[in-house]
């Protein structure tokens, strides 16, 4: 008989704060593409957890992430997640960090490894669901709070100028060649630094192999600009009238100095390469 009523008491309590304890989640529509940005921007979500008329000693946030199907890619670890405790005010705010911390979420299959090797998951869109549960036994302490939110894939530069084949003339450019190209799209949170690079192209290379063998004659980083002009006092005249080649490429940095990649990219996050010409032709 006492373990009956103790159970009914039991379910009692877990109803009551059932209905007690609400939740708002607030999330950006198109957060940041690098997961661990958002933990940096308290912006890009906001959990508030209410539970007027009472304190709750502790609890635990359950998070899944899903695809448009609603398969579930990601969920919460909950062994290892950390516990809130309510605030005395009734209201807690919790953050990114706070309900997704990374090292604490379970990722699978082929957004795994998308995330261990970019930072990112696959441009898609998503839904993430969030719950406060009990840290004993993970019994539900509020209702699923699910918002919809769109990664963009990363447009990394593409070259404008020198265009493909554009041929320079040799006088003009012993003095000034201007490089000009589009930037990283979505806007990244910081300056992109642009690091822009030109190799010759000898006659007995292929322009990828002059690329990745040959020491570049120019290697400059430009942060937030997309256009360099290179001075680059070299002499074009070429004795055998025949025209000098090169390649250019430029490669995207964030402000920690590492390659914004693609989400389905190498990882370097280079641009497609251009080559021009410098030769007897009309100024540019």
């Amino acid at each position: 008989m006492k373990k009956i009523i103790y159970s009914i008491i039991t379910a009692i309590t877990c109803i009551a704060g059932y209905a007690q304890v609400n939740t708002n989640l607030i999330l950006m529509a198109q957060p940041p593409a690098q997961l661990s940005e958002w933990g940096n921007r308290r912006e890009v979500l906001t959990l508030i957890v209410s539970s007027p008329g009472i304190i709750i000693d502790q609890f635990k946030i359950k998070a899944e992430i899903k695809t448009v199907d609603g398969t579930v890619i990601a969920n919460t670890d909950l062994a290892k997640a950390p516990s809130f405790s309510s605030n005395p005010t009734g209201t807690t705010l919790l953050f990114a960090n706070d309900v997704i911390p990374l090292e604490f979420m379970m990722f699978t299959g082929k957004y795994k490894t998308a995330l261990q090797r970019t930072g990112k998951l696959p441009a898609d869109n998503y839904t993430l669901c969030l719950q406060p549960v009990r840290p004993v036994d993970y019994t539900a302490l509020g209702e699923v709070q699910c918002k919809s939110f769109y990664l963009a894939s990363t447009q990394l530069p593409i070259l404008m100028k020198p265009y493909n084949e554009e041929i320079l003339n040799q006088k003009t450019a012993q003095t000034a060649i201007t490089f000009r190209w589009t930037p990283v799209i979505p806007r990244q949170p910081s300056p992109v630094t642009y690091r822009l690079q030109v190799f010759e192209v000898l006659q007995t290379q292929s322009p990828m192999q002059a690329l990745r063998s040959n020491q570049p004659l120019l290697d400059k980083e430009i942060i937030g600009a997309t256009q360099y002009i290179w001075q680059p006092q070299l002499s074009f005249i070429n004795s055998d009238s025949a025209k000098l080649k090169f390649i250019w490429v430029i490669q995207s940095l964030d402000k920690a100095g590492n390659p914004i990649a693609q989400t389905d990219g190498n990882g370097e996050g280079r641009s497609e390469p251009i080559i021009f010409y410098v030769g007897k032709a009309k100024s540019n």
